[in-house]
């Protein structure tokens, strides 16, 4: 069993759950001391970070700031699709069928990628890009294009993270023409390599995000537990669903009530299903994972939301998954979780 699927399993014991890119902290910041508490925060891979960090006593180096954010370009520069000479680029204009080399870092994201995949019979898949770009969701964000049904099918030929192969060595053989996007998935591991980082400094009471997606451990600096909100669907953001208190663990949302175009009386969101090549058409609104690491809660979220309500539910309670699921019934959301879930309500 790999490193990766291990970490699948999460901690027993009371958690919470979040949603979509608009994640509400709970922080109580008037009832902490500030004394006890630093905060470091700025911009990475498009959105922005913050990291609180309770010191409880123990002394913090005058360049932890530094260091997060030095650690935090560098990942960025690992997985963008925004700078040419990344080490994504490179991985996507590597040649067909020869051995390519990657990074510790890009190894680690691909092996979650491949765990992920697989678990979620393909729902979650990096090389999905070329049929969000078709759909006119990418980068030039053009929306309102319906395409022809023989274009879509073209773009498949190109869409299959079963395409690519990798080793332990970290030799990576792309099988096809494909091209990968971590944008699902890089943002969580950015998460845990904040969260690995402060571990080594000896810290064990900090809250790290990451564009939405969310690492707690330990208490606040005024010994109450990180709390975290699920937002309520809706076009105005910050509205909030429900509070809970996540314990140690790993939170993130995805979504897809905001992201969207209507055309000919229906509606298409911007989640494409990389196996049939079609926008998801179903009734789930949201879906907040709750794993031991945010690489896992990132991708597995995005996963759940392709596959839908009924789908993802089966798969949660087959492997033991806390879940939380917002699906449209009507003119209102429901609440539908998993067993591994329902522990995390208790603390509502």
């Amino acid at each position: 069993m790999s490193y990766f699927i291990k970490r699948l399993k999460i901690k027993a014991g009371p958690r919470a759950s979040f949603l979509f890119v608009a994640i509400v902290v709970c922080l109580l910041s008037a009832c902490e001391r500030q004394s006890r508490q630093l905060v470091f925060d700025g911009l990475t891979m498009g959105t922005t970070y913050q990291v609180k960090l309770v010191s409880a006593g123990r002394p913090v180096s005058d360049d932890l700031g530094e260091r997060i954010q030095s650690r935090l370009d560098s990942l960025n520069h690992t997985f963008t699709t925004y700078q040419q000479d990344s080490e994504l680029m490179q991985l996507n204009r590597s040649p067909v069928n020869q051995v390519y080399t990657v990074s510790i870092d890009m190894l680690r994201v691909l092996e979650a990628a491949q765990t992920v995949y697989e678990l979620t019979s393909g729902a979650f898949d990096p090389t999905v890009g070329p049929l969000v770009n078709l759909w006119g969701f990418g980068p030039d964000n053009s929306g309102d294009q319906i395409p022809l049904e023989e274009d879509i099918t073209a773009r498949l030929e190109f869409v299959g993270f079963n395409k690519l192969h990798s080793s332990p060595a970290g030799k990576i053989i792309k099988h096809s023409e494909i091209t990968l996007d971590m944008s699902a998935i890089a943002k969580g591991y950015a998460v845990d390599a904040i969260a690995e980082l402060l571990e080594q400094e000896g810290f064990n009471n900090y809250l790290v995000e990451v564009g939405g997606e969310l690492r707690l451990e330990g208490l606040k600096a005024n010994q109450d537990p990180w709390r975290i909100a699920i937002e309520a669907p809706s076009l105005e953001k910050g509205l909030i669903q429900r509070v809970l208190i996540p314990g140690n663990a790993a939170v993130a949302t995805s979504g897809d009530y905001r992201n969207y175009f209507e055309k000919g009386g229906k509606r298409f969101s911007h989640t494409i299903d990389p196996r049939t090549g079609y926008p998801i058409d179903h009734q789930l609104a949201s879906v907040t994972v709750i794993a031991e690491t945010a690489v896992f809660a990132d991708a597995l979220a995005t996963g759940f939301m392709v596959m839908g309500p009924v789908a993802s539910l089966k798969v949660a309670e087959e492997n033991n998954l806390a879940i939380y699921l917002l699906v449209r019934e009507g003119d209102v959301f429901k609440g539908h979780y998993s067993s591994a879930f329902a522990p995390y309500l208790s603390g509502d």
